[in-house]
């Protein structure tokens, strides 16, 4: 296996590593049951790492993403390289940087399957497809979008149960979420409680604005090669599974499929709504009303 890599990875090398499928989009957004349903498939190999297999250690690690990781659920200690999320694309690909994640995805994802395709989910990826695609041309990228008002009440649920974290919302072109932990949550929330770019002081509707710029932003990167991004509706996802998980199949040319597709919970887009309000409800509509149109969201509730 050594020779065979030394192959590869040497000067008349081709790309080792060919079509891998990643699955982007907001958290909380369906991304991990795309990825789990996906990775029923016996063509493709998941990677791995907390949480539900980003990799977040590995895109840092190898792929030099500036991304704000989580490697385990600790706290401080599960950081991994940064605390912000920053932009990328085409320009930020070396030839270092790509021969780096091709050996990551051969050596650690493929192993002894090195005819088989990669598998990765990771919403700190979606302000960087071009980069991603820099560095696999042939990769093929599928989008997954929720509810916004199912994903807010999602977000206010995981914030409850991870008081220690402290998220940031960046001025820029191509935000996405920046993650502090603090050793004094309480103490850290009430100094940042006045400032609108830091959750909790902007309140909940800093994560419609997380909804409305990542997911008007995936297809804006990949607009010079639309054929290579796939969109997904997780209401439609949990609805008729089997249909939707054909077309996926199909947008990544993938030859078999899973004997049984994992189960599917239908009930979770109104699992935390009690979180929100009715005022909630109607300022998270009116925050993301031109994107969420543009997907097929009208401005009443979307039952999954």
């Amino acid at each position: 296996m050594a020779r065979v890599v030394d192959f590869l990875f040497g000067r008349r090398t081709q790309v080792p590593v060919s079509r891998p499928v990643f699955v982007v989009g907001c958290g909380r957004s369906g991304t991990a049951l795309l990825f789990n349903l996906l990775s029923a498939c016996p063509e493709l190999v998941a990677t791995a790492g907390h949480p539900d297999g980003e990799d977040h250690v590995g895109w840092i690690e190898h792929g030099g993403a500036r991304i704000a990781g989580l490697a385990n659920p600790k706290g401080d200690s599960g950081h991994v390289g940064h605390h912000l999320c920053l932009h990328m694309d085409e320009s930020d690909a070396t030839e270092e940087t790509r021969t780096s994640m091709h050996r990551h995805y051969a050596l650690g994802v493929l192993k002894d399957r090195p005819s088989a395709r990669v598998l990765n989910k990771c919403p700190h990826l979606s302000n960087k497809l071009r980069f991603v695609r820099a560095l696999f041309p042939d990769a093929r990228f599928l989008h997954i979008v929720r509810d916004p008002v199912a994903m807010v009440a999602s977000w206010v649920k995981v914030m409850q149960a991870v008081p220690e974290l402290l998220l940031y919302w960046p001025e820029t072109d191509y935000p996405c979420w920046w993650v502090f932990p603090t050793k004094d949550a309480a103490a850290g929330r009430n100094a940042l409680a006045s400032d609108s770019r830091w959750y909790p002081g902007g309140g909940l509707l800093r994560f419609a604005d997380y909804w409305a710029a990542v997911n008007a932003n995936v297809p804006r990167q990949l607009s010079d090669t639309p054929e290579q991004l796939h969109t997904v509706r997780y209401e439609d996802l949990v609805a008729r599974p089997e249909e939707i998980m054909r077309r996926v199949h199909d947008f990544c040319e993938l030859d078999g499929s899973a004997a049984q597709l994992p189960a599917v919970q239908r009930e979770r887009n109104i699992a935390y709504r009690h979180l929100l309000s009715e005022e909630d409800v109607r300022a998270i509509r009116e925050r993301t009303r031109s994107v969420a149109e543009s997907f097929g969201y009208e401005q009443q509730a979307v039952r999954p």
